[in-house]
């Protein structure tokens, strides 16, 4: 039995949680929501008493804990409260669904890690479970501190319960560069004192530490306090070490015209995957239309996509296979209204701009959308209604309703949003076409032609009769 199965039992009574969370609420509340904030992971979650603080602030909540005793008595106390606890450990991300806006790893339990790696690989699995733009927050010891004047004892805590006097007493053993937690219950109850002695390895958490490994992951923004709300930290004489870091952004650029040319120039080795129906092979992913066809793999791939997004969202296919007539359609006739719309530009300027939004026609050169291998998608919230990108997804739309998947003139909202679907259309292998935030494909020449591999795999799919 592990050390924190072994005191779950009366690990509540050691902690002054109403008071504590008073002190700690205008610290969270603030940070969240200047990162704009709505869904937390809370990881080393204990008995939960964070998790339920948090959603009672507003938030939707998980909680994860390698201890099942920890796990069972946060379901206990969260009672009917609609929060999601799983057994898992900092690395166990897999176990977890989705990703999310901020990860707290609180009460000094990074520590817990047998190794320097292993600390590292916990980084490495937060900032995953982040999407772009979201942070960690981390607090422990402040171990400057303790290691310089080898501060042994913590406050002893007295309690009463159910009739039961509680004695606990806290010290560390110093051991090279690491330290020993000590843990020591006393119980007065009808058969007069008992004690029970727990003992577990830590890893301190410099200041220093935290700050390489934070930056060795690629977290940015990194800022150190020394205590609740928003002290600073001074080495010698803050309690705490708290840090909050920022997952990145995706770096904005502006996307480049549509090569068709170099589209013409890329080999097409069709293996003869099949077309399966996303809305029959994945019910999990709406659909706007029934059937919708997609080469086998895609569909896979847009499952795994689903997998990662925060619980009660749904990933959309707006469009999906189209045959060689319906494109050739619809070229013709976004270029007849542009000619309308522009009759100085000559045909070339037409046909450049109208290949930024439909890909010419060509049964040789085919489409995305003619192979299986393109999506248009977009995200359904928890509320059942499209999350906000800005701009409509309608075949024709125009540049300026219709911005490119990094324009700098969205609004905030929007952008979150759209980095949510870059986080998890990425992730998940699909390649975006970056004038439109919708368009994304896996195995067709546009794909082959942006991630550099050699030839495409899809040639042009007939519908399934």
């Amino acid at each position: 039995m592990s050390f924190y199965d072994e005191i779950a039992e009366t690990y509540d009574l050691l902690i002054s949680w109403k008071t504590r969370l008073k002190r700690e609420k205008p610290f969270f509340t603030s940070v969240f929501r200047k990162n704009q904030v709505k869904r937390v992971l809370d990881m080393a979650c204990g008995t939960g008493m964070h998790a339920i603080a948090f959603h009672d602030w507003g938030y939707y909540v998980e909680g994860s804990d390698k201890s099942s005793t920890m796990i069972r008595r946060a379901k206990q106390n969260a009672g009917e409260r609609e929060i999601q606890f799983v057994r898992a450990g900092f690395t166990d991300e897999d176990k977890i669904g989705g990703i999310f806006d901020a990860v707290t790893c609180l009460g000094n339990s990074l520590v817990h890690v047998e190794t320097h790696q292993e600390m590292l690989e916990s980084l490495r699995s937060f900032y995953r479970l982040l999407i772009p733009g979201g942070i960690v927050v981390i607090h422990g010891h402040n171990y400057d501190r303790v290691l310089r004047k080898r501060e042994r004892m913590m406050p002893i805590v007295c309690k009463e319960c159910d009739g039961n006097h509680y004695v606990f007493v806290r010290f560390l053993d110093f051991v090279d560069h690491e330290v020993d937690f000590n843990f020591v219950s006393l119980v007065f109850g009808r058969r007069g004192w008992e004690m029970q002695h727990f003992r577990t390895h830590q890893l301190p958490l410099t200041s220093n530490l935290v700050l390489s490994l934070l930056k060795a992951v690629g977290f940015t923004g990194i800022t150190i306090y020394g205590g609740y709300p928003f002290e600073p930290y001074e080495r010698s004489k803050s309690e705490d070490l708290i840090v909050v870091a920022q997952k990145p952004h995706t770096r904005l650029s502006k996307p480049p015209a549509e090569p068709v040319a170099g589209l013409d120039k890329v080999p097409i080795r069709d293996g003869g995957e099949p077309l399966v129906d996303v809305s029959v092979v994945v019910p999990e992913v709406a659909t706007r239309t029934r059937p919708t066809w997609v080469r086998a793999s895609v569909a896979h791939m847009l499952a795994a996509a689903q997998r990662r997004l925060p619980s009660g969202y749904r990933l959309k296919v707006i469009s999906s296979l189209r045959s060689l007539d319906h494109q050739k359609a619809l070229y013709e006739n976004y270029l007849a209204q542009l000619a309308r719309r522009h009759p100085e530009w000559p045909k070339s300027r037409l046909r450049r701009e109208a290949n930024k939004f439909f890909a010419p026609p060509d049964s040789k050169h085919p489409p995305g959308h003619t192979t299986g291998g393109a999506v248009d998608v977009t995200i359904v919230g928890s509320d059942g209604q499209d999350l906000d990108m800005t701009s409509v997804i309608r075949e024709g739309a125009s540049q300026a309703e219709t911005f490119p998947t990094y324009s700098k003139l969205i609004t905030p909202r929007a952008a979150k949003n759209r980095q949510l679907l870059i986080e998890v259309m990425s992730a998940a292998g699909f390649s975006n076409y970056p004038g439109e935030w919708w368009h994304w494909s896996y195995g067709d020449s546009a794909w082959a032609l942006r991630t550099g591999h050699e030839c495409a795999i899809y040639g042009i799919a007939e519908e399934p009769t």
